[in-house]
C-alpha cells in the first residue's frame, strides 16, 4: 500500500506577465522519498518548488490550475504560515530568508514559534550546525558571513524545524564541493534517518546520481521525463538537447561504448565507474611536479599587474580574513581562485578594486600602491562582479545599469550606445533594456552585473562565483565571455566552486584555506595535490578523480572527459 503525501495534478501555472511556468504537471511523491527535480532556467522548477508550501498561488499571483496536495492540506486552501508547519523550505537566495541578528537565533527562531522545548532546540541546533560546517559561529552575524556560509545557515535553519517534507532549491549553489557533498548527505541522512520526504531543485548531476532516488526533468515548463538516476542520466541525446548536465564519468562510458567498448550500464557515479569503466591498455606514466606552495607562474622577463606584498586584513571584530598574503597576476592570465567557503576570496578580490584597504601590508595595481588611487579609479582597469547581484544593482532600467559605467568614462552617446548594445547581447539581456533590474530573475540579475562590467571593458575582470544560480548552459556562457577577453588580451580572475569550469578555463589556480595561499600553480599540477585540497573542502573534477584511480595504467592527471578519452587511443 502505498503512502502518498505529495500529489500534483493537471498543474498549471501563468505568472501575471502571461509567461506560462508550468503546464500540466502531474506526478506523486510517497512518504520518504528523495525527489530531484533538474532542467535548465526558466523550465519551472523553482515554481514547482513554490507551490509545495503554498507561495504559489497565495503569495505569488498567477493564474493557476490544478491540485497540489502535501500532507493532506491543499496547498491554494490553506495560508503559507499553515503550511509552513508541515513544509519547509530553503530558497535559492539565502539572504530572503534570513531575519535574526545571529547564528544561533536564526537557527532556533522556527523550532522556538513551533513549540519545541528548550534542549530539543539546544540539541538540534547543534546538530545541523555542525553539519553545514558552522559549529563555533553562534554569535556570528550573518552581515558578517560569506554566500555559502550564508547558504548554509539558511539551510540550517530549515532543518532545524524537521518538517515532514523539506523543499530545496538550489540549496548548494553557493558552496563549495566537498560542502555540498557533506550537506546534501545530511538532508539524505534526515531522509532515512527521519524519514522527511525532499523534494529538491538541482543541477549538479554528480550529487544527484548519489542521492535521489527520482528525477523529474523539466524543460519549458513541461515534464519530460521521470525516473530513477540510471534511467534519467542514460538519456544522454535528451539531456543534451535540453543542456543539462550530463555526470562526465556518464559521458565517459557513452562515449567508450560508441567506440566499442563493452559497457553493458552506463555508470552515474564515481564509485560505478571505478568499479566499471575498463581501464587503458598501460602506458609509460607522465611525471607531474607538485604545484608549488607559492607563486609558480615564471617572473623572467614580466610586471605583475596586480601584487600583494604581506596584505593582512581583518574585520570588526578581530576576525582575521587575510593572512600574509603574496600573490602576483600578470597581464594576460586566466587565473582561477578556488577554497573552502570564508576561505578570503572575495576578501582578497575587494582589495585589487579598493573596495577594501589592508590592514597591513600592500596592494599594488600596475606597480603602484592602491592607496594613490580612488576606486573610481581603479575601476577604470580592474572590473569586480560580486557574488550577490543585488549588491552592484541600483538604477531604474537594464539600460541605466549598464550605461552608468560608460557615463561616468566620460564616453560619447555613440559609444555608450554601442557598448550598452554589445553587452546585453552578450549576456542575452537585449530585450529587457527597459525591465526594472530587480524585476529580473536571480539568474538574469547576474547576467546583467556582468554586463554592466563588460560596458567599461576594465582590462582586468575578475568574477566572484559568476555561475551562481546558473544552469549548464548559463555558467558555460558567462565563461565563454571571460573566455573570448581574455584570447583579446584581457586578464581574468575567476572565483567559483565549480571545479570543472577551473579545469576548463584557468590555466593557472590558486587555492586558499583559512586567509592563506596554500597551493599557486598550474591547474592540472594543482589538482593533483588532493591531500592540501582535501583540507579546504574541495576535489578534483570528477573525470580528474577518476583518472587518478588509472595512474598505474599510465594515465595522467587530466583534466576533461577528451583528455581521459585520448589515454584510450583518441579522443
Amino acid at each position: 500500500m502505498t503512502d502518498t503525501i505529495i500529489s500534483v495534478k493537471d498543474l498549471s501555472f501563468s505568472y501575471p506577465n502571461g509567461a506560462k511556468a508550468l503546464k500540466n504537471i502531474n506526478f506523486d511523491v510517497e512518504r520518504g522519498e528523495f525527489i530531484v527535480i533538474m532542467g535548465p532556467n526558466g523550465a519551472g522548477k523553482s515554481t514547482l518548488c513554490m507551490t509545495m508550501n503554498g507561495i504559489v498561488p497565495n503569495v505569488v499571483e498567477g493564474e493557476k490550475s490544478g491540485i497540489v496536495t502535501v500532507c493532506g492540506l491543499k496547498t491554494d486552501e490553506h495560508p503559507v504560515y499553515e503550511l509552513a508547519q508541515k513544509v519547509g523550505m530553503a530558497l535559492q537566495d539565502p539572504e530572503t530568508q534570513i531575519l535574526c541578528p545571529d547564528v544561533e537565533t536564526e537557527v532556533a527562531f522556527g523550532p522556538e514559534n513551533l513549540g519545541i522545548p528548550r534542549e530539543e532546540i539546544i540539541e538540534r541546533t547543534s546538530y545541523v550546525l555542525k553539519a553545514v560546517r558552522l559549529e563555533g559561529m553562534l554569535d556570528r552575524s550573518p552581515n558578517e558571513m560569506s554566500g555559502g556560509q550564508k547558504q548554509r545557515l539558511a539551510l540550517a535553519a530549515v532543518l532545524a524545524m524537521r518538517p515532514d517534507v523539506l523543499v530545496l532549491d538550489e540549496p548548494t549553489s553557493q558552496m563549495d564541493p566537498i560542502g555540498s557533498t557533506e550537506v546534501l548527505s545530511v538532508v539524505r541522512d534526515l531522509n532515512k534517518k527521519y524519514g522527511v520526504t525532499i523534494v529538491m531543485a538541482e543541477h549538479k548531476s554528480e550529487e544527484v546520481a548519489e542521492i535521489a532516488d527520482r528525477i523529474i526533468l523539466l524543460n519549458d515548463g513541461e515534464m519530460i521525463a521521470s525516473g530513477d538516476p540510471h534511467e534519467v542520466f542514460s538519456k544522454i541525446d535528451l539531456l543534451d538537447k535540453i543542456e543539462v548536465k550530463v555526470p562526465p564519468v556518464t559521458r565517459l562510458g557513452f562515449e567508450l561504448r560508441k567506440k566499442g567498448f563493452k559497457i553493458d550500464k552506463l555508470p552515474i557515479t564515481l564509485q560505478e565507474a571505478v568499479a566499471d569503466i575498463p581501464k587503458p591498455h598501460k602506458r609509460r606514466a607522465h611525471s607531474t611536479q607538485p604545484a608549488a606552495g607559492a607563486t609558480a607562474v615564471s617572473e623572467e622577463g614580466r610586471s605583475p599587474i596586480l601584487e600583494t606584498r604581506n596584505l593582512s586584513h581583518t574585520y570588526p571584530g578581530n576576525v582575521l580574513a587575510l593572512k600574509d598574503i603574496n600573490v602576483r597576476i600578470y597581464d594576460g592570465e586566466f587565473v582561477g581562485i578556488i577554497g573552502q567557503n570564508g576561505a578570503g576570496k572575495t576578501t582578497l578580490v575587494k582589495h585589487f578594486v579598493g573596495l577594501l584597504k589592508p590592514t597591513t601590508g600592500q596592494v599594488l595595481v600596475y606597480g603602484d600602491d592602491s592607496k594613490k588611487f580612488t576606486t573610481g579609479e581603479i575601476a577604470k582597469r580592474v572590473g569586480l562582479i560580486l557574488q550577490n547581484p543585488d549588491h552592484q544593482l541600483f538604477a531604474l532600467s537594464v539600460k541605466e545599469e549598464v550605461e552608468f559605467g560608460p557615463k561616468n568614462l566620460l564616453l560619447s552617446k555613440e559609444e555608450i550606445d554601442k557598448r550598452v548594445d554589445s553587452a546585453l547581447k552578450s549576456v542575452g539581456l537585449e530585450n529587457s533594456k527597459n525591465v526594472y533590474p530587480l524585476r529580473l530573475s536571480f539568474a538574469d540579475r547576474r547576467k546583467l552585473t556582468v554586463a554592466a562590467v563588460l560596458a567599461m571593458e576594465p582590462k582586468i575582470i575578475i568574477l566572484d562565483e559568476p555561475t551562481t544560480a546558473q544552469d549548464y548552459k548559463g555558467r558555460y556562457e558567462i565563461t565563454d565571455l571571460a573566455k573570448n577577453l581574455n584570447d583579446k588580451g584581457h586578464t581574468v580572475i575567476m572565483i567559483t566552486h565549480d571545479m570543472d569550469l577551473v579545469a576548463k578555463y584557468a590555466k593557472r589556480t590558486v587555492v586558499m584555506g583559512l586567509g592563506e595561499i596554500l597551493l599557486d600553480g598550474p591547474t592540472e599540477e594543482v589538482f593533483s595535490q588532493t591531500g592540501i585540497l582535501e583540507k579546504t573542502y574541495l576535489k578534483p573534477p570528477q573525470i580528474t578523480q577518476l583518472a587518478q584511480t588509472m595512474k598505474d595504467h599510465g594515465v595522467p592527471n587530466v583534466l576533461s572527459v577528451e583528455g581521459l578519452l585520448s589515454s584510450y587511443g583518441g579522443a
